[in-house]
């Protein structure tokens, strides 16, 4: 089974999509860091409660010795947030696959040796898994770049070249 580490901003972008459920039906482990889940609004974190509770999203909290891995993550790196460093330091204890739409973070978690993925990976993934029909993603999409997050900056080319794909399913 895929294992997960959520950043910050794609469950904010998911909560803002509506597509939570479509998100947790998938055949993944998910889980985010106590520190992420700190960052979040209250009425996203009751969102995410649901899911906390049915065991669907593990929460991950640090030892003494993570925590210092994450002040040094940030020392090396001091674009990233304490949160952001966080997500690298769960990616690692639980080997799984980073979640983020932050380039910064993107780049320093691949140079880690990290896989991660972002918001058309999770998409491509509803559609192959049957959470999400393709005519819902390429709306998510759409909304997602127009309305929800319109710094994302996700590449042209790549969305134009799923959504093509998408309309043959």
């Amino acid at each position: 089974m895929i294992v997960v580490v959520n950043d910050a901003n794609v469950l904010i972008d998911l909560v803002k999509l509506q597509l939570l459920p479509a998100f947790f039906k998938m055949n993944m482990a998910f889980q985010t860091t106590d520190l992420i889940l700190a960052e979040l609004h209250d009425e996203q974190r009751e969102q995410l409660r649901a899911y906390q509770e049915t065991g669907r999203l593990t929460i991950v909290t640090f030892t003494g010795q993570e925590l210092v891995d994450i002040f040094l993550l940030q020392a090396e790196k001091p674009q990233l947030s304490q949160q952001d460093c966080s997500a690298v330091v769960c990616a690692q204890k639980v080997n799984g696959n980073l979640l983020t739409s932050d380039n910064n973070l993107r780049k320093f978690a691949t140079s880690k040796k990290l896989t991660v993925c972002g918001h058309l990976w999770i998409l491509d993934r509803m559609i192959e898994q049957q959470t999400l029909t393709a005519t819902t993603a390429i709306l998510k999409l759409a909304e997602l770049r127009e309305k929800v997050n319109t710094r994302l900056g996700l590449p042209q080319h790549e969305c134009e070249t799923r959504i093509a794909y998408w309309k043959t399913l």
